[in-house]
């Protein structure tokens, strides 16, 4: 239905806006569907060029979707922005924001007030967020052993990469796993070709200047440059002039000094940001050292913090050599393989570093166990920080009965956003155990009235056998964060959605 307004421009009434909207939410949320849970299946995405992925991650097929609807990109945003914040846990939003949708418009239709619902959706998901928060249990020296469950859950249960995760994260101080800025899923390395590892130090993916020789250090005095390793430049219209061409001259002298100096001082590993100088290459590889170019800032950083070293602009080469020492990093062991084109430092003597490198034989199924290893990586971080609850669909269905009773004492038509929410947080499980193979509509009644009857909060669906069971005591946990997070931002873009009250075609932005 149109509406004409006084400027000839179309118009769509609320109910078709919504409508609209609806559907577009609806094919964005059955893409995920059928992914979630254990019996989760894989979806192939196939672009114009015939390229293609095979995933079961949420994120991952809702990025690479070819959608161009509003609402199914305020979806797709939606889904980013839960995956940067918590690491994982899109499936679940994505499912339970259209759950929440899909029920609210069913109100609506029958004369529900739009502002009440989404009053009574705010309600619900904080009632919700507190009680998950409030039956969260912290990881401690005690249970640490519940991290495994944890990222056994995330990591689509992949035991060698989950064992290579949770090793890792032992290797590191709790301090620094729990730091507000670190992100333990960027020490995860996909290297095509080579083995599974866990390696105490760090990889730098470029190749020194003279890269067929198979690089071995030991003991090295590292230099890192955080600039070009040219001398000084001159324009061209001074090169001209006799007086320039003499600069000219001088500053190649002064480079050559420069060169002299880090050789004179035993350096045998330099890494630069930027190009070296033809003089400059031979002359330090002839001496014997390893050097390498175009190094990303991010990782001339981090190599910083690990050999101790302290970056430098080429002109400090300037200084004395005692002073230049101050500059200097070490790392017991530098390793360069000329087949897999990667430098590998041990043994640094700054910050302890761990890197968890994650291969296969083929691209495409590289990418997939690297991004089911980040996603392992920030379960376990996010449950080291702040806690876990249970997994498989159970928490989300303690909290649907608990909001039971809270709908059960509000008045007024705000109770029909709670049951929204209520709706929406059955929904996951709802979709495990329809991928499981049974009828979710008997199985998820079972389960709701023994959580009901029996005040268990840890009830779900074995989908191996689809008996109702303690789903604790099976060992199925998830990250607090992820839950609470995944709630937060179902409510936002639920509310986004349903707020729209026209669509109205707009100039070119």
């Amino acid at each position: 239905m149109y509406m004409k307004n006084a400027d000839g421009e179309n118009r769509k009434d609320r109910s078709t806006a919504l409508d609209n909207n609806v559907q577009a939410i609806r094919a964005v949320v059955s893409a995920v569907e059928g992914t979630i849970g254990p019996k989760g299946m894989d979806c192939m995405i196939v672009d114009d060029q015939g390229q293609f992925i095979v995933t079961n991650d949420g994120v991952t097929i809702l990025m690479e979707m070819d959608v161009s609807h509003p609402a199914a990109l305020m979806m797709v945003n939606a889904a980013y922005a839960q995956q940067c914040q918590a690491g994982d846990g899109t499936t679940t939003m994505t499912i339970i924001a259209g759950a929440i949708i899909e029920s609210a418009v069913y109100h609506i239709q029958r004369g529900v007030s739009v502002h009440k619902l989404i009053e009574g959706i705010k309600i619900g998901i904080s009632e919700a967020i507190q009680y998950i928060e409030a039956v969260s249990v912290s990881i401690d020296e005690e249970n640490q052993e519940l991290l495994k469950s944890v990222a056994w859950i995330a990591g689509r249960g992949n035991q060698e990469i989950v064992d290579l995760i949770y090793q890792g994260a032992q290797m590191l101080q709790q301090d620094k796993i729990k730091a507000k800025d670190y992100r333990f899923g960027d020490h995860i390395i996909a290297i095509e070709g080579t083995q599974n590892e866990i390696l105490q130090g760090m990889v730098i993916d470029r190749k020194p200047l003279n890269h067929r020789i198979n690089y071995h250090l030991e003991k090295a005095k590292i230099l890192i440059i955080d600039d070009c390793l040219q001398p000084e430049g001159l324009g061209e219209e001074l090169l001209n002039t006799e007086n320039g061409f003499g600069q000219y001259i001088e500053n190649r002298k002064h480079f050559e000094k420069w060169i002299e100096k880090i050789i004179e001082m035993k350096v045998n590993a330099i890494f630069i940001d930027r190009r070296v100088d033809e003089y400059g290459e031979q002359a330090l590889v002839d001496a014997g050292v390893m050097v390498v170019h175009s190094v990303l800032n991010e990782q001339l950083l981090e190599l910083a913090r690990f050999t101790g070293a302290r970056p430098i602009k080429k002109n400090a080469l300037n200084k004395d050599m005692n002073e230049l020492e101050n500059y200097c990093g070490y790392a017991g062991k530098i390793d360069f393989d000329p087949e897999l084109e990667h430098i590998k430092i041990f043994e640094g003597i700054g910050d302890p570093m761990v890197k968890i490198i994650i291969s296969a034989s083929t691209g495409p199924v590289l990418r997939e166990k690297e991004r089911v290893a980040k996603d392992a990586a920030s379960a376990l971080q996010a449950a080291t920080k702040y806690g876990i609850v249970t997994g498989g669909g159970a928490i989300e269905l303690a909290c649907a009965v608990h909001l039971e009773e809270l709908r059960n004492r509000i008045s007024g038509t705000g109770k029909y956003g709670i049951d929204c929410v209520i709706d929406g947080l059955k929904r996951p499980i709802h979709h495990m155990i329809e991928n499981a193979g049974y009828n979710p509509l008997e199985k998820l009644e079972a389960a709701i009235q023994e959580c009901r009857d029996n005040k268990n909060l840890h009830i779900g669906i074995d989908c191996e056998s689809g008996e109702i069971k303690n789903l604790s005591i099976q060992g199925i946990f998830d990250p607090t964060w992820v839950k609470t997070t995944a709630l937060k931002t179902a409510c936002e873009i639920a509310e986004a959605i349903l707020k729209i009250n026209l669509i109205v075609k707009g100039k070119n932005m």
